[in-house]
């Protein structure tokens, strides 16, 4: 009895799971409803693994890749201004602060645009996801 509720917990979430809706394209056309699937299938676990192995050296790298460009914005705000120290401290602060605030995408919307990347590779078209 204990086996049969997980079982059909297990049914009722992996069911709830989101998952990508393809454009009927022409490379969907030529595989079949089958073969799209399975791609979907590589692509979804493909993303799971990505997740698992960098969550978070990415926020890291966001956040220091946010650094350099606010840097060098802010040097050239600075020269304008006369005082180019100045603007390159406070573009760098800002652009790490953005940066990070990028690199922090939910885990979600990563997984989403891993799969939606994966399969545009694939020659298929996500048009959204449910």
């Amino acid at each position: 009895m204990k086996h049969t509720k997980i079982f059909v917990m297990i049914l009722i979430l992996s069911s709830c799971a989101s998952g990508p809706k393809l454009y009927p394209n022409e490379k969907f056309k030529a595989v079949g409803k089958e073969a799209a699937k399975r791609d979907i299938e590589k692509c979804i676990a493909e993303a799971d693994n990505y997740l698992e192995s960098s969550k978070g050296k990415k926020i890291a790298k966001g956040a220091g890749a946010g650094a350099a460009i606010g840097a060098a914005m802010g040097a050239v705000g600075g020269m304008f201004t006369g005082n180019m120290g100045r603007g390159l401290v406070r573009g760098g602060a800002i652009g790490a602060a953005g940066g990070g605030v990028a690199g922090a995408l939910s885990p979600d919307e990563i997984k989403h645009r891993y799969v939606n990347q994966c399969l545009a590779e694939k020659g298929y078209q996500v048009i959204g996801w449910d």
